[in-house]
Protein backbone atom coordinates (compact mmCIF):
# COMPACT_ATOMS: atom_id res chain seq x y z
CA UNK A 1 0.00 0.00 0.00
CA UNK A 2 1.40 3.07 -1.06
CA UNK A 3 2.05 5.96 1.65
CA UNK A 4 0.01 9.19 0.86
CA UNK A 5 1.86 12.05 1.66
CA UNK A 6 0.51 12.97 5.15
CA UNK A 7 0.98 9.96 6.12
CA UNK A 8 4.81 9.79 5.20
CA UNK A 9 4.81 13.49 7.17
CA UNK A 10 2.92 11.20 10.63
CA UNK A 11 5.49 8.91 10.30
CA UNK A 12 8.49 10.97 10.20
CA UNK A 13 7.02 12.75 13.37
CA UNK A 14 6.59 9.72 15.24
CA UNK A 15 10.48 8.34 14.15
CA UNK A 16 11.92 11.76 15.67
CA UNK A 17 9.92 12.01 18.30
CA UNK A 18 11.77 8.23 19.10
CA UNK A 19 14.95 9.50 18.38
CA UNK A 20 14.62 11.82 20.99
CA UNK A 21 13.49 9.57 23.56
CA UNK A 22 16.89 6.86 22.90
CA UNK A 23 19.24 9.86 22.30
CA UNK A 24 22.14 9.72 24.21
CA UNK A 25 21.93 5.86 23.69
CA UNK A 26 23.73 3.89 20.55
CA UNK A 27 21.16 2.79 18.79
CA UNK A 28 19.91 -0.90 17.76
CA UNK A 29 19.53 -2.71 14.63
CA UNK A 30 15.40 -2.55 14.22
CA UNK A 31 15.29 1.64 14.94
CA UNK A 32 14.10 1.79 18.71
CA UNK A 33 17.42 1.11 20.44
CA UNK A 34 18.00 -0.20 23.58
CA UNK A 35 16.77 1.44 25.65
CA UNK A 36 12.57 2.50 25.90
CA UNK A 37 12.91 5.06 28.29
CA UNK A 38 13.00 8.63 29.66
CA UNK A 39 9.32 8.85 30.97
CA UNK A 40 8.10 5.67 29.05
CA UNK A 41 4.35 6.38 29.07
CA UNK A 42 4.30 9.52 30.83
CA UNK A 43 1.49 11.72 29.11
CA UNK A 44 3.49 14.92 27.39
CA UNK A 45 6.62 12.61 27.77
CA UNK A 46 9.16 11.35 25.46
CA UNK A 47 6.80 8.24 26.09
CA UNK A 48 4.71 9.96 23.75
CA UNK A 49 6.77 8.47 20.65
CA UNK A 50 4.94 5.16 21.23
CA UNK A 51 1.29 6.57 21.00
CA UNK A 52 2.28 8.42 17.85
CA UNK A 53 2.97 5.35 16.03
CA UNK A 54 0.34 3.07 17.29
CA UNK A 55 -2.16 6.02 16.39
CA UNK A 56 -0.29 6.02 12.62
CA UNK A 57 -0.38 2.17 12.21
CA UNK A 58 -4.49 2.26 14.12
CA UNK A 59 -5.16 4.28 10.95
CA UNK A 60 -3.60 2.14 8.44
CA UNK A 61 -4.98 -0.85 9.86
CA UNK A 62 -8.50 0.38 9.57
CA UNK A 63 -8.56 1.45 6.24
CA UNK A 64 -6.27 -2.23 4.98
CA UNK A 65 -9.00 -3.82 6.99
CA UNK A 66 -11.85 -2.03 5.37
CA UNK A 67 -11.06 -2.23 2.18
CA UNK A 68 -9.74 -5.88 2.01
CA UNK A 69 -12.08 -7.63 4.63
CA UNK A 70 -15.80 -6.39 4.36
CA UNK A 71 -16.46 -6.99 0.51
CA UNK A 72 -14.56 -10.26 0.53
CA UNK A 73 -15.95 -11.67 3.79
CA UNK A 74 -19.60 -10.63 2.14
CA UNK A 75 -18.75 -12.16 -1.46
CA UNK A 76 -17.64 -15.16 -0.01
CA UNK A 77 -20.77 -15.44 2.81
CA UNK A 78 -23.29 -14.96 -0.05
CA UNK A 79 -21.56 -17.62 -1.84
CA UNK A 80 -22.03 -19.99 0.97
CA UNK A 81 -25.76 -19.47 1.56
CA UNK A 82 -26.55 -19.93 -2.22
CA UNK A 83 -24.65 -23.04 -2.28
CA UNK A 84 -26.39 -24.07 0.88
CA UNK A 85 -29.82 -22.84 -0.28
CA UNK A 86 -29.61 -24.88 -3.13
CA UNK A 87 -28.80 -28.05 -0.92
CA UNK A 88 -32.02 -27.51 0.71
CA UNK A 89 -33.81 -27.01 -2.15
CA UNK A 90 -32.62 -30.31 -3.57
CA UNK A 91 -32.47 -32.50 -0.60
CA UNK A 92 -35.95 -31.19 1.47
CA UNK A 93 -38.06 -29.52 -0.70
CA UNK A 94 -39.86 -32.47 -2.59
CA UNK A 95 -40.51 -34.15 1.29
CA UNK A 96 -42.01 -31.21 2.36
CA UNK A 97 -44.29 -30.50 -0.77
CA UNK A 98 -45.27 -34.54 -0.18
CA UNK A 99 -46.22 -33.71 3.66
CA UNK A 100 -48.13 -30.11 2.97
CA UNK A 101 -50.05 -31.84 0.24
CA UNK A 102 -50.65 -34.50 2.58
CA UNK A 103 -51.74 -32.42 5.80
CA UNK A 104 -53.22 -30.48 2.88
CA UNK A 105 -56.38 -32.75 2.46
CA UNK A 106 -57.07 -33.14 5.89
CA UNK A 107 -59.43 -29.94 6.29
CA UNK A 108 -63.20 -29.68 6.62
CA UNK A 109 -64.00 -28.84 2.96
CA UNK A 110 -61.60 -31.44 1.79
CA UNK A 111 -57.92 -30.12 -0.17
CA UNK A 112 -56.95 -26.71 0.85
CA UNK A 113 -54.24 -25.26 -1.38
CA UNK A 114 -54.02 -22.36 1.14
CA UNK A 115 -53.53 -24.82 3.64
CA UNK A 116 -50.75 -27.06 1.74
CA UNK A 117 -48.98 -23.64 1.05
CA UNK A 118 -48.59 -22.46 4.80
CA UNK A 119 -48.06 -25.75 5.52
CA UNK A 120 -44.89 -25.89 3.09
CA UNK A 121 -43.76 -22.05 3.62
CA UNK A 122 -43.53 -22.95 7.77
CA UNK A 123 -41.67 -25.96 6.92
CA UNK A 124 -39.16 -25.38 4.41
CA UNK A 125 -38.98 -21.73 5.15
CA UNK A 126 -37.76 -22.91 9.01
CA UNK A 127 -35.75 -25.42 7.78
CA UNK A 128 -33.91 -23.46 5.32
CA UNK A 129 -33.39 -20.62 7.70
CA UNK A 130 -31.31 -22.80 9.73
CA UNK A 131 -29.15 -24.30 7.57
CA UNK A 132 -28.44 -21.12 6.19
CA UNK A 133 -27.29 -19.48 9.87
CA UNK A 134 -25.30 -22.87 10.03
CA UNK A 135 -23.52 -21.94 6.59
CA UNK A 136 -22.77 -18.47 8.30
CA UNK A 137 -21.44 -19.62 11.48
CA UNK A 138 -19.51 -22.36 9.11
CA UNK A 139 -18.01 -19.79 6.55
CA UNK A 140 -17.25 -16.60 8.34
CA UNK A 141 -14.10 -17.46 9.94
CA UNK A 142 -12.58 -18.78 6.57
CA UNK A 143 -14.13 -15.77 5.12
CA UNK A 144 -12.33 -13.82 7.55
CA UNK A 145 -8.95 -15.39 8.02
CA UNK A 146 -6.91 -14.86 4.77
CA UNK A 147 -7.96 -11.60 3.73
CA UNK A 148 -7.70 -10.58 7.21
CA UNK A 149 -4.17 -12.24 7.57
CA UNK A 150 -2.75 -10.73 4.79
CA UNK A 151 -4.14 -6.73 5.91
CA UNK A 152 -2.58 -6.92 9.26
CA UNK A 153 1.11 -8.17 8.02
CA UNK A 154 1.58 -6.32 5.22
CA UNK A 155 0.18 -3.06 7.23
CA UNK A 156 2.40 -3.73 9.62
CA UNK A 157 5.02 -4.63 7.68
CA UNK A 158 4.92 -1.34 5.45
CA UNK A 159 4.68 0.88 8.59
CA UNK A 160 7.42 -0.73 10.61
CA UNK A 161 10.02 -2.03 9.05
CA UNK A 162 12.10 1.20 9.57
CA UNK A 163 12.23 0.80 13.03
CA UNK A 164 11.63 -3.24 13.24
CA UNK A 165 12.81 -5.84 11.51
CA UNK A 166 10.42 -7.40 9.14
CA UNK A 167 10.33 -10.54 11.75
CA UNK A 168 9.03 -8.46 14.38
CA UNK A 169 6.91 -6.31 12.34
CA UNK A 170 5.39 -9.50 10.93
CA UNK A 171 4.65 -10.66 14.67
CA UNK A 172 3.17 -7.21 15.13
CA UNK A 173 0.79 -7.88 12.78
CA UNK A 174 -0.10 -11.40 13.19
CA UNK A 175 -0.48 -9.85 17.38
CA UNK A 176 -3.31 -7.58 15.97
CA UNK A 177 -4.60 -10.07 13.82
CA UNK A 178 -5.26 -12.48 16.72
CA UNK A 179 -7.09 -9.56 18.86
CA UNK A 180 -9.24 -8.72 16.03
CA UNK A 181 -10.62 -11.51 14.52
CA UNK A 182 -12.53 -12.84 17.62
CA UNK A 183 -14.67 -9.79 17.51
CA UNK A 184 -14.72 -9.65 13.83
CA UNK A 185 -16.18 -12.85 13.88
CA UNK A 186 -18.63 -12.36 16.66
CA UNK A 187 -20.12 -9.12 15.06
CA UNK A 188 -20.67 -10.85 11.46
CA UNK A 189 -22.10 -13.74 12.53
CA UNK A 190 -24.55 -11.78 14.83
CA UNK A 191 -25.56 -9.25 12.34
CA UNK A 192 -25.37 -11.38 9.47
CA UNK A 193 -27.80 -13.65 11.52
CA UNK A 194 -30.35 -10.93 12.02
CA UNK A 195 -30.50 -10.39 8.35
CA UNK A 196 -31.07 -13.59 7.95
CA UNK A 197 -34.32 -14.05 10.27
CA UNK A 198 -35.71 -11.42 8.76
CA UNK A 199 -35.72 -12.20 5.17
CA UNK A 200 -35.72 -16.25 4.59
CA UNK A 201 -39.35 -16.57 5.97
CA UNK A 202 -41.10 -14.05 4.27
CA UNK A 203 -39.18 -14.64 0.99
CA UNK A 204 -40.21 -18.49 0.99
CA UNK A 205 -43.40 -17.43 1.52
CA UNK A 206 -44.22 -14.96 -1.15
CA UNK A 207 -42.62 -17.52 -3.37
CA UNK A 208 -44.69 -20.16 -2.45
CA UNK A 209 -47.73 -17.72 -2.09
CA UNK A 210 -47.04 -16.90 -6.04
CA UNK A 211 -46.16 -19.98 -7.64
CA UNK A 212 -47.40 -22.86 -5.92
CA UNK A 213 -50.96 -23.11 -7.61
CA UNK A 214 -49.52 -22.58 -10.75
CA UNK A 215 -46.83 -25.34 -9.78
CA UNK A 216 -49.71 -27.73 -8.87
CA UNK A 217 -51.73 -27.08 -12.00
CA UNK A 218 -48.85 -27.85 -14.39
CA UNK A 219 -48.45 -31.11 -12.38
CA UNK A 220 -51.77 -32.25 -13.09
CA UNK A 221 -51.81 -31.87 -16.30
CA UNK A 222 -48.55 -33.58 -16.70
CA UNK A 223 -50.23 -36.55 -14.81
CA UNK A 224 -53.47 -36.35 -16.67
CA UNK A 225 -50.97 -36.52 -20.49
CA UNK A 226 -49.08 -39.46 -19.10
CA UNK A 227 -48.98 -41.85 -16.60
CA UNK A 228 -51.08 -40.58 -12.92
CA UNK A 229 -47.86 -41.13 -11.16
CA UNK A 230 -47.71 -38.84 -7.79
CA UNK A 231 -43.76 -38.51 -7.59
CA UNK A 232 -44.04 -36.38 -11.10
CA UNK A 233 -46.47 -34.14 -9.34
CA UNK A 234 -43.92 -33.62 -6.61
CA UNK A 235 -41.29 -33.35 -9.17
CA UNK A 236 -42.87 -30.35 -11.40
CA UNK A 237 -43.90 -28.44 -8.15
CA UNK A 238 -40.10 -29.31 -6.99
CA UNK A 239 -39.10 -27.70 -9.81
CA UNK A 240 -40.84 -24.77 -10.33
CA UNK A 241 -40.66 -23.97 -6.96
CA UNK A 242 -37.38 -24.72 -5.82
CA UNK A 243 -35.97 -21.86 -9.00
CA UNK A 244 -37.63 -19.44 -7.70
CA UNK A 245 -36.77 -20.02 -4.12
CA UNK A 246 -33.41 -19.89 -4.88
CA UNK A 247 -33.63 -16.75 -6.77
CA UNK A 248 -35.75 -14.77 -4.58
CA UNK A 249 -32.96 -15.78 -1.43
CA UNK A 250 -30.20 -14.89 -2.73
CA UNK A 251 -31.37 -11.48 -4.56
CA UNK A 252 -33.05 -10.61 -1.13
CA UNK A 253 -30.13 -11.41 0.97
CA UNK A 254 -27.14 -9.80 -1.24
CA UNK A 255 -27.49 -6.77 -0.14
CA UNK A 256 -28.47 -6.93 3.28
CA UNK A 257 -25.03 -9.44 4.17
CA UNK A 258 -23.07 -6.83 2.30
CA UNK A 259 -24.16 -4.05 4.63
CA UNK A 260 -24.64 -6.33 7.56
CA UNK A 261 -21.17 -7.38 7.01
CA UNK A 262 -19.78 -3.77 6.62
CA UNK A 263 -21.51 -2.49 9.60
CA UNK A 264 -19.94 -5.38 12.08
CA UNK A 265 -16.68 -4.51 10.64
CA UNK A 266 -16.93 -1.38 11.46
CA UNK A 267 -18.09 -1.84 14.69
CA UNK A 268 -15.33 -4.32 15.78
CA UNK A 269 -12.88 -1.81 14.42
CA UNK A 270 -14.31 0.89 16.67
CA UNK A 271 -14.18 -0.88 19.75
CA UNK A 272 -10.96 -3.34 19.79
CA UNK A 273 -8.51 -1.81 16.88
CA UNK A 274 -7.55 0.92 19.07
CA UNK A 275 -6.31 -1.53 21.93
CA UNK A 276 -4.71 -4.07 19.75
CA UNK A 277 -2.72 -1.34 17.92
CA UNK A 278 -1.28 -0.40 21.04
CA UNK A 279 -0.97 -4.02 23.46
CA UNK A 280 0.78 -5.29 19.78
CA UNK A 281 3.59 -2.86 20.21
CA UNK A 282 3.84 -2.62 23.77
CA UNK A 283 4.36 -6.50 23.46
CA UNK A 284 6.89 -6.03 21.03
CA UNK A 285 8.82 -3.64 23.13
CA UNK A 286 8.48 -5.47 25.92
CA UNK A 287 10.14 -8.44 24.15
CA UNK A 288 13.17 -6.61 22.97
CA UNK A 289 13.79 -5.87 26.94
CA UNK A 290 13.82 -9.55 27.70
CA UNK A 291 16.02 -10.43 24.51
CA UNK A 292 18.31 -7.68 25.92
CA UNK A 293 18.79 -9.53 29.04
CA UNK A 294 16.52 -7.48 31.08
CA UNK A 295 17.93 -4.47 30.47
CA UNK A 296 16.35 -1.07 32.23
CA UNK A 297 13.58 1.14 31.20
CA UNK A 298 11.83 4.04 32.52
CA UNK A 299 12.47 7.62 33.83
CA UNK A 300 15.58 9.01 33.81
CA UNK A 301 16.81 9.11 30.09
CA UNK A 302 15.83 5.30 30.14
CA UNK A 303 17.70 3.78 32.88
CA UNK A 304 16.68 3.72 36.36
CA UNK A 305 19.79 4.52 37.44
CA UNK A 306 21.15 1.12 39.17
CA UNK A 307 18.04 -0.63 39.38
CA UNK A 308 15.88 -2.38 37.02
CA UNK A 309 12.09 -2.87 36.09
CA UNK A 310 11.01 -1.65 39.27
CA UNK A 311 12.97 -2.59 42.31
CA UNK A 312 13.26 -6.40 40.89
CA UNK A 313 14.15 -7.49 37.59
CA UNK A 314 10.84 -9.00 35.37
CA UNK A 315 12.73 -11.16 33.12
CA UNK A 316 11.74 -13.72 30.86
CA UNK A 317 12.01 -16.54 32.80
CA UNK A 318 9.54 -14.78 35.51
CA UNK A 319 7.13 -14.40 32.47
CA UNK A 320 7.52 -18.09 31.75
CA UNK A 321 6.43 -18.78 35.24
CA UNK A 322 3.35 -16.88 34.98
CA UNK A 323 2.47 -18.40 31.74
CA UNK A 324 2.68 -22.03 33.50
CA UNK A 325 0.35 -21.27 35.83
CA UNK A 326 -1.85 -19.34 34.05
CA UNK A 327 -2.19 -22.16 32.13
CA UNK A 328 -2.22 -24.74 34.83
CA UNK A 329 -5.25 -22.79 36.45
CA UNK A 330 -7.00 -22.13 33.21
CA UNK A 331 -6.85 -25.76 32.67
CA UNK A 332 -8.28 -27.11 35.77
CA UNK A 333 -11.23 -24.35 35.99
CA UNK A 334 -12.40 -24.93 32.30
CA UNK A 335 -12.41 -28.51 32.56
CA UNK A 336 -14.51 -28.98 35.73
CA UNK A 337 -16.56 -25.96 34.59
CA UNK A 338 -17.47 -27.12 30.90
CA UNK A 339 -18.86 -30.31 32.16
CA UNK A 340 -20.87 -28.60 34.80
CA UNK A 341 -22.01 -25.69 32.75
CA UNK A 342 -22.75 -26.84 29.31
CA UNK A 343 -24.81 -30.34 30.02
CA UNK A 344 -28.30 -28.85 31.68
CA UNK A 345 -27.92 -26.44 29.10
CA UNK A 346 -27.54 -29.42 26.23
CA UNK A 347 -30.23 -31.13 28.18
CA UNK A 348 -32.55 -27.77 28.28
CA UNK A 349 -32.22 -27.02 24.71
CA UNK A 350 -32.97 -30.69 23.85
CA UNK A 351 -36.18 -30.36 25.77
CA UNK A 352 -37.40 -27.18 24.37
CA UNK A 353 -36.61 -28.27 20.86
CA UNK A 354 -38.18 -31.91 21.09
CA UNK A 355 -41.28 -29.89 22.49
CA UNK A 356 -41.77 -27.51 19.89
CA UNK A 357 -40.81 -30.07 16.83
CA UNK A 358 -40.73 -33.99 17.80
CA UNK A 359 -44.76 -33.48 17.38
CA UNK A 360 -45.24 -32.00 14.66
CA UNK A 361 -42.70 -34.60 13.04
CA UNK A 362 -44.38 -37.21 13.86
CA UNK A 363 -47.73 -36.49 12.26
CA UNK A 364 -45.97 -35.33 9.28
CA UNK A 365 -44.30 -38.69 8.79
CA UNK A 366 -47.06 -40.87 9.66
CA UNK A 367 -49.30 -38.84 7.08
CA UNK A 368 -46.28 -39.56 4.72
CA UNK A 369 -46.43 -42.92 5.37
CA UNK A 370 -50.24 -43.24 5.04
CA UNK A 371 -50.27 -41.46 1.29
CA UNK A 372 -47.59 -44.16 0.08
CA UNK A 373 -49.52 -47.12 1.24
CA UNK A 374 -48.17 -50.84 2.03
CA UNK A 375 -48.39 -50.62 5.86
CA UNK A 376 -46.42 -49.06 8.82
CA UNK A 377 -42.72 -49.18 8.06
CA UNK A 378 -40.76 -48.71 11.47
CA UNK A 379 -37.18 -47.66 9.87
CA UNK A 380 -38.85 -45.12 7.28
CA UNK A 381 -41.32 -43.64 10.02
CA UNK A 382 -37.89 -43.23 12.27
CA UNK A 383 -36.19 -41.85 9.10
CA UNK A 384 -38.58 -38.95 8.45
CA UNK A 385 -38.81 -38.09 11.73
CA UNK A 386 -35.30 -37.63 12.40
CA UNK A 387 -34.68 -35.93 8.47
CA UNK A 388 -37.60 -33.20 10.01
CA UNK A 389 -36.12 -32.31 13.38
CA UNK A 390 -32.18 -33.53 13.37
CA UNK A 391 -30.99 -30.13 11.76
CA UNK A 392 -32.90 -27.86 14.21
CA UNK A 393 -31.90 -29.77 16.64
CA UNK A 394 -28.15 -29.56 16.74
CA UNK A 395 -28.39 -26.31 15.40
CA UNK A 396 -30.14 -25.29 18.45
CA UNK A 397 -27.71 -26.89 20.81
CA UNK A 398 -24.56 -25.37 18.62
CA UNK A 399 -25.50 -21.92 19.19
CA UNK A 400 -26.39 -22.76 22.73
CA UNK A 401 -23.31 -24.45 23.47
CA UNK A 402 -20.98 -21.99 21.37
CA UNK A 403 -22.47 -18.66 23.75
CA UNK A 404 -22.03 -20.27 26.98
CA UNK A 405 -18.91 -22.01 26.07
CA UNK A 406 -17.53 -18.07 25.67
CA UNK A 407 -19.03 -17.52 28.96
CA UNK A 408 -17.31 -19.80 30.49
CA UNK A 409 -14.09 -19.19 29.23
CA UNK A 410 -13.61 -15.61 29.66
CA UNK A 411 -15.13 -15.64 33.36
CA UNK A 412 -12.28 -18.90 34.21
CA UNK A 413 -9.46 -17.06 31.90
CA UNK A 414 -9.88 -13.91 33.76
CA UNK A 415 -10.15 -15.42 37.10
CA UNK A 416 -7.22 -17.68 36.04
CA UNK A 417 -5.02 -14.53 35.28
CA UNK A 418 -5.88 -12.42 38.18
CA UNK A 419 -4.69 -15.75 40.69
CA UNK A 420 -1.48 -16.05 38.94
CA UNK A 421 -0.53 -12.50 38.88
CA UNK A 422 -1.68 -12.28 42.58
CA UNK A 423 0.76 -14.68 43.82
CA UNK A 424 3.90 -13.44 41.41
CA UNK A 425 6.44 -10.93 42.21
CA UNK A 426 5.47 -9.58 39.31
CA UNK A 427 2.50 -7.60 40.95
CA UNK A 428 4.92 -5.95 43.44
CA UNK A 429 7.83 -4.79 41.08
CA UNK A 430 5.03 -3.45 38.72
CA UNK A 431 3.12 -1.86 41.33
CA UNK A 432 6.17 -0.02 42.05
CA UNK A 433 6.96 0.79 38.89
CA UNK A 434 3.65 2.38 38.18
CA UNK A 435 4.51 4.52 41.64
CA UNK A 436 7.62 6.13 40.16
CA UNK A 437 6.35 6.53 37.07
CA UNK A 438 8.62 3.70 34.97
CA UNK A 439 5.37 2.00 32.83
CA UNK A 440 1.61 2.80 31.55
Amino acid sequence: MVMATHEVQQLNQAIQAAMRAVRGVGPQPGGFGPQMGSGFGKPGGNGAWEQQLSDFIRDRMREAVRERVSETAAERLIAAVRKRTHEVVRRRLADDIRAALIEGQGGQAGFDLERVGSRLSERFGEALQDRTLEAIREGTGEALRDRLISACRETAVSSLTQHLSRDEAEQVGSTIRESLEPALRERIVTAARDSVKEETRERVGKAVRERLPEAIQAGLAQMQTGEADPERLITIVRERLGDTIEERITQGLEERLREAVGGAVDEALQDRLSAAVRSAISERIMARQFSAGGQQFGPGGGLLAGSQFGPGATTASMMDSLRERIADSFRERITDDVSERLTPLIKERLESAQRERLGGAMRGALAEQMALGGGFDSDRFAEAVRDRIADHLCDVVAHGMRERLAEVIREDLTASVRNAVSQSPMRSETAAAIRTGGVH
